[in-house]
C-alpha cells in the first residue's frame, strides 16, 4: 500500500478533492449493505492507494481481491466489481460471474466503472449474457492528486489509444477532468492549447461549460488562472533520452508507481534478502522535496554533506560537556532527519551501481551526439 500524500502546502486544496473522492467511494460501499467482495483491477488499487487507507473499506464489511482470470473464491453474498473501461475486464468479470452457475451460488453482482461506462463494455456483457444479472453504476475518479503539486489524470495509454488505435476517448477524459476543477475553484479564464487531442480537449471543454456552467455566484476568483494543454506528440523527442535528476533516475531505474518505489530490503539496508519494501517519494519527505529535481551528481554531494554535518555534530557533542540545552535540542531536532537521510543514501547508492557503468555513460554520449545533430554518419557506420 503507497504512503498517502500530505497535501497541506498544496497551492490548491487538494485535500478537498482528495476527500470528495473518498467520500464517493465510501458511498457506493454504504449502498450495499452487509459484507461484500470487492474486486479491484491491479492497477486501479494502485491509484486508489492514494485516495484511502486499506483499512478503512474493510471497516466498511468489505473483502478486497484483485481482478484475474481465476474463478472468484470468497463466501460473501454480494461482490462488487470495481473496474477501468477495459474490454478485456469485462471477459474476466464475466468468466467469474459464470463459474459461480454450477456451484449454485446465488449472489448479487454489482459492476461499478471508473470512472465511467462506455458502450463498447456493455456490449461485451451483453455478449456474454451477464448484463442482466448486474448492478452498474459509476465512480467519477477523473483525476488523483499525486502530490502537493501533481495531479494525475491516471491515462496511462493515451498516446497508444489515440495515435495507434484512434480511440480518442481519453482527450473527452481530460476536458471532463478539468471541468470538475472549474466546480472546486472556478471557472479557468485562460486555456490554452498545441496540437490535435489539445485542442480537441479544449473544445470540449468550452462545450462542458456551455452545457453544464459552473455557478461562480459561489465561487468569487478564480483559483487557476491559466492551464496549458500540450499534445505529446509536439515532443516526442523528451521521453526517450536518459533523465539525470534524481527522481528521473528513480523512476527510470526503479520505476515509481503511485509515488513510491518497491525495492529489495537489502538495498535499504535490512537484513531480509529476497523481501520487497516499498519506499514512499512525495513531499512529506522534506529531503526528498529538496532534491527530487536536482542532477543527480549533485544529490550525491549533497546528501554526503548532510551527513557529514550531523557526523561533526556529534563528534561535538561527545567529545565536550559545554553545550546548552538548547544546543542540544537543535542537536537533537537534526537527528530527526537521520532517517530520511540514510533512506536516500541508500537508493542514492543503488543509483550509482547503474549510473557507474560505462555503458550508461555511452549511452548518454550518444544520445547527446544525436540530440546535437553532429555527425549522423557515426550512426549510420555502426
Amino acid at each position: 500500500m503507497a504512503q498517502i500524500p500530505n497535501l497541506d502546502n498544496a497551492p490548491l486544496n487538494l485535500a478537498a478533492l482528495r476527500e470528495q473522492s473518498q467520500k464517493d467511494l465510501l458511498n457506493i460501499l454504504k449502498s450495499i449493505r452487509g459484507k461484500k467482495c470487492v474486486v479491484i483491477d491491479p492497477k486501479l488499487a494502485g491509484t486508489l492507494s492514494l485516495i484511502l487507507q486499506t483499512s478503512l473499506l474493510k471497516e466498511y464489511g468489505a473483502e478486497l481481491h484483485l481482478l484475474s482470470a481465476e474463478p472468484l473464491q470468497t463466501e460473501c453474498p454480494k461482490v462488487l466489481y470495481l473496474v477501468r473501461s477495459q474490454l478485456n475486464f469485462m471477459k474476466l468479470i464475466a468468466s467469474q460471474i459464470k463459474s459461480d452457475e454450477p456451484k449454485g451460488l446465488q449472489r448479487e453482482f454489482f459492476l461499478y466503472f471508473v470512472p465511467r461506462c462506455t458502450v463498447a463494455c456493455e456490449k461485451i456483457l451483453e455478449e456474454e449474457k451477464v448484463h442482466q444479472k448486474l448492478t452498474v453504476g459509476e465512480y467519477p475518479l477523473y483525476l488523483v492528486p499525486l502530490d502537493e503539486d501533481v495531479i494525475s489524470f491516471e491515462l496511462d495509454h493515451s498516446l497508444q489509444e489515440c495515435l495507434i488505435e484512434g480511440d480518442t476517448s481519453s482527450v473527452w477524459h481530460v476536458a471532463k477532468a478539468i471541468h470538475k476543477l472549474e466546480f472546486a475553484f472556478g471557472v479557468i479564464p485562460n486555456v490554452r492549447a498545441k496540437g490535435v487531442a489539445s485542442t480537441k480537449a479544449a473544445e470540449l471543454l468550452n462545450s462542458m461549460q456551455q452545457e453544464d456552467p459552473v455557478n461562480m455566484d459561489d465561487m468569487g476568483i478564480p483559483e487557476i488562472n491559466t492551464v496549458i494543454l500540450l499534445d505529446r506528440e509536439v515532443d516526442l523527442v523528451t521521453p526517450m533520452c536518459s533523465q539525470l535528476t534524481y527522481e528521473g533516475l528513480l523512476d527510470e531505474m526503479l520505476q515509481i508507481n503511485n509515488g513510491s518505489v518497491e525495492v529489495d530490503a537489502s538495498i535499504m539496508g535490512a537484513q531480509q534478502d529476497g523481501k520487497k519494501v516499498k519506499v514512499p517519494l512525495n513531499s512529506s519527505d522534506k529531503l526528498y522535496k529538496e532534491i527530487r529535481d536536482l542532477n543527480f551528481e549533485v544529490v550525491v554531494q549533497v546528501l554526503r554533506q548532510k551527513a557529514t554535518s550531523i557526523q561533526q555534530d556529534y563528534a561535538e557533542v561527545k567529545s565536550t560537556n559545554t553545550q546548552s540545552v538548547s544546543e542540544l535540542k537543535d542537536f537533537v531536532k537534526r537527528l530527526h532527519s537521520l532517517p530520511e537521510i540514510a533512506r536516500h543514501v541508500h537508493l542514492a547508492q543503488h543509483l550509482q551501481s547503474f549510473t557507474g557503468k560505462p555503458s550508461f555513460h555511452a549511452r548518454l554520449d550518444i544520445e547527446q551526439t544525436i540530440l546535437e545533430v553532429q555527425n549522423f554518419e557515426i550512426f549510420i557506420g555502426e
